[in-house]
């Protein structure tokens, strides 16, 4: 039996529509409060049937006790939860869930000896390319002040499961680049895809890699179905300037596309204008200062691993973009 944690989310949900599909028994772990709607519309939106055959399970990764509840007769884990936030003051929870949860399931999955482990981790653990060339599974971390909260935060849950694979832990990572694929609104590629299907008047002159969720979910299937163990694996489909995929979303989603380019002062500008507004009034800010400075770099990224140990074909971005437009539709 198979248990996946973050099945609410763009990658869980998509997993689990995919999991459910090739007839395996799952179960995923959700909180008390969770909404499930999102879950039944991505099998819907694939043509799946067999939401009802998941088996729900209340619990938290903070929780130790639910995880081992959860573990029960569990021989594979995908652990796709996490949160994303790029603000400061969300630092200390989410440490608190990616990195102390990781740690809870990476105990109990030793404790109940699961035999494989699929780890989601991100793009924003590794290192920053070198000389130009494409940041690869070799780039390591550097430990700087460049970092958001969000890259320590998943940095430090990648170490744990690293540390228990030397407790005997068999397990595998995935590094994703920015996930591409039908998402809830208020979720953080949702926010990507709400702003990339408005009419956009300013680009920044940053890149960095994209990929369709579809390619994140086969890569991890595959890899837990391999022989492969303790190794990591960037998902990336391609790299892009961010005009560029401005131009290509608005194209599939009909808007105007972008033509005033926001360098460094006007993006520290707004960065601190947001911040203003959240200070005086509460308001979430829209941009914040990691944000702003994300938005002027530009990083590449290779699959080649993945590719060559793989048959994968890659989804184009735009045909990422056209699944969301027919979620929506």
């Amino acid at each position: 039996m198979i248990l996946v944690t973050g099945g609410t989310g763009l990658v869980g949900s998509h997993l689990l529509c995919k999991l459910i599909e090739r007839g395996e028994s799952v179960r995923a772990l959700c909180r008390a409060e969770s909404d499930l709607t999102f879950v039944k519309q991505i099998f819907k939106h694939y043509k799946v049937d067999g939401f009802e055959q998941i088996e729900w399970m209340e619990g938290d990764l903070m929780d130790y006790f639910s995880l081992t509840d959860a573990l029960k007769n569990i021989e594979v884990v995908y652990h796709c939860a996490a949160m994303v936030s790029f603000k400061p003051s969300d630092r200390s929870t989410m440490f608190n869930s990616n990195a102390e949860g990781t740690a809870h399931l990476v105990n109990a999955s030793i404790e109940h000896n699961v035999k494989r482990f699929c780890f989601v981790s991100s793009i924003a653990t590794l290192g920053k390319s070198q000389n130009g060339t494409p940041i690869d599974e070799s780039s390591f971390w550097q430990n700087d002040d460049n970092h958001s909260v969000y890259s320590q935060s998943k940095f430090r849950a990648e170490m744990e499961v690293w540390r228990g694979t030397k407790e005997g832990l068999k397990a595998v990572v995935v590094n994703p680049s920015v996930i591409i694929g039908p998402c809830p609104a208020d979720r953080s590629s949702g926010q990507l895809i709400s702003s990339l299907s408005k009419n956009m008047t300013f680009y920044t002159k940053g890149g960095t890699g994209f990929v369709d969720v579809r390619n994140v979910v086969d890569a991890m299937i595959d890899l837990c179905q391999s022989e492969v163990v303790n190794e990591r694996f960037i998902v990336n489909g391609d790299n892009l300037a961010y005009k560029d995929l401005m131009s290509k979303a608005a194209k599939v989603f009909s808007v105007k596309e972008p033509h005033i380019i926001a360098g460094r002062i006007l993006t520290g500008l707004a960065w601190r204008f947001e911040r203003l507004k959240y200070m005086l009034w509460g308001k979430e800010p829209k941009m914040t200062k990691e944000t702003a400075r994300t938005s002027q770099n530009k990083s590449n990224y290779s699959s080649e691993k993945l590719k060559q140990a793989f048959d994968i074909e890659m989804y184009s971005i735009e045909e990422a973009l056209e699944n969301v437009v027919k979620f929506r539709d």
